[in-house]
């Protein structure tokens, strides 16, 4: 009864084309009965043909009302003589052709009568046949068209979807069919009917199929306008607890909404290609593209994920056949792009930046660590904060610790920018495997051994000269 595609208006058409079958099969059936009978010339005919056959003419029978004379009779020759004779004894009758015709009509005039009393009692049961078929479709039709209207059986799951300026009460209706939030165009736009919205504003909107039409429609018909938005920038190199804090601050959703559904797969398909090796503090951390974001007061953390991720979508389909030839994962490029994120000390120095983590990751057996405190600042201000227990936080103190860990760390510790994702792709060529940077000025300074790293400590104002 999900199925309302159905049309009712076929089906009695569909039903009307039996009948007119059935009556032209009665007109066929009427006809033949009352095909005339062969007249004399016809007979005539025959009885040539017979003559030319070796058989003998049969003498017909006088005809009796307890033996009805057959349409087509055959009759011997006979003399004039034998006629003369038989007129003498015979009193005047009617002439033969006459009297055949007659009594062949008073034959037919009974086969009529007995085909309308079967054409009458086909007829009724048509009519019954009819009358059951429209009955049940009607009653069927009925509890399916209840259901669909009233969301009975139908998911109570968040659609969200946008409705285009300028879109007519049909082009959403197609909308809303297209969507899954509807099944049947036509009732929806005779409910619109009987509601009568003073209009559908257009934006971004979440409905439940479950709702009903006319929940729908009237959420549908709230002013657009009469919902606060606001304006949040994100920018490069803040993590997922920065995010949460930043939309609940701006009562868009509550933080832990955010970080739960955030981290869940919404079905997107760069989704597929993200590592989960389940050493991961969040799954989902680095997969957010900083950028300004518009969004409404007091919505949905689905709706915003499902925003958020449409956007880091549409970046990450510019970068993955690099990433591809690159030879390593999207997890291993995003962890290194967020880490030469908070690292550089501008966008300019990432593509130098990222080469020396590069050329550390080619040679574990010298350099088994990537010893970045950008990792350790992570587990200080996220792990310890959010993790459950004692336990946890030792556990991803170990995955995520460059210090202690070799290589990479579990995953991203901050929402890198594409000046970074890039870097990593396309990192400049140099045989550096140390670099620190001047705080205060900005200057970044490169090493490939570690005695040139701590001359470069002491310019940059990191180290005291020994």
């Amino acid at each position: 009864m999900d199925d309302l595609n159905f049309n009712v208006d076929d089906i009695i058409n569909d039903v009307n084309a039996k009948i007119k079958s059935a009556e032209k099969n009665e007109a066929d059936e009427e006809s033949v009965e009352a095909e005339p009978i062969a007249d004399t010339e016809d007979s005539s005919e025959a009885c040539e043909q017979a003559d030319n056959t070796d058989e003998k003419p049969q003498e017909t029978p006088e005809a009796t009302d307890d033996k009805p004379e057959p349409i087509l009779a055959f009759h011997e020759d006979k003399s004039e003589e034998d006629k003369s004779e038989e007129d003498e004894d015979k009193e005047p009758q009617k002439p033969e052709k006459q009297e055949k015709k007659s009594k062949s009509g008073k034959k037919k005039k009974k086969k009529r009568k007995k085909s309308k009393v079967n054409n009458s009692v086909f007829g009724g049961i048509i009519l019954v046949i009819v009358i059951l078929t429209v009955s049940l479709v009607l009653a069927v039709g009925g509890i399916s068209i209840g259901m669909e209207y009233y969301g009975i059986g139908k998911t109570d799951e968040d659609i969200r979807f946008n409705i285009p300026a300028g879109s007519t009460n049909s082009e959403i209706a197609d909308i809303l069919v297209n969507e899954g939030v509807i099944k049947n165009k036509k009732l929806f736009m005779l409910a619109l009917k009987f509601e009568k919205p003073a209009a559908i504003y257009p934006g971004d909107i979440t409905l439940q199929p479950s709702s009903g039409y006319s929940e729908i429609i009237e959420k549908l018909s709230q002013m657009r306008e009469s919902y606060k938005t606001v304006s949040i920038t994100f920018t490069e190199g803040e993590n997922l607890l920065d995010i949460a804090k930043k939309l609940e601050d701006n009562e868009v959703c509550t933080a832990d909404d955010f970080l739960f559904e955030f981290n869940k797969n919404q079905g997107f398909d760069f989704e597929n290609d993200v590592d989960d090796n389940g050493d991961m503090f969040y799954r989902m951390e680095g997969y957010f593209y900083p950028d300004t974001y518009e969004f409404y007061v007091n919505d949905s953390a689905g709706n915003v994920t499902k925003k958020l991720r449409e956007q880091f979508e549409k970046k990450y389909e510019t970068v993955k056949a690099k990433i591809k030839n690159s030879g390593m994962s999207l997890n291993e490029v995003m962890t290194l792009a967020s880490i030469v994120q908070l690292e550089a000390a501008s966008e300019d120095e990432m593509p130098k930046v990222a080469s020396v983590f590069l050329n550390r990751l080619d040679d574990p057996d010298t350099y088994p660590m990537l010893q970045s405190d950008t990792t350790t600042n992570y587990i200080k201000n996220v792990i310890k904060t959010e993790a459950d227990n004692t336990a946890s936080i030792e556990h991803y103190t170990e995955c995520y610790d460059t210090y202690k860990c070799k290589g990479l760390p579990a995953g991203p510790i901050c929402n890198p920018g594409m000046a970074a994702i890039n870097a990593v792709l396309e990192p400049k060529k140099t045989d550096y495997y140390y670099f620190c940077n001047n705080l205060k000025t900005g200057e970044t300074f490169y090493a490939k051994t570690l005695d040139e790293h701590e001359e470069n400590l002491v310019k940059a104002g990191l180290a005291k000269k020994k």
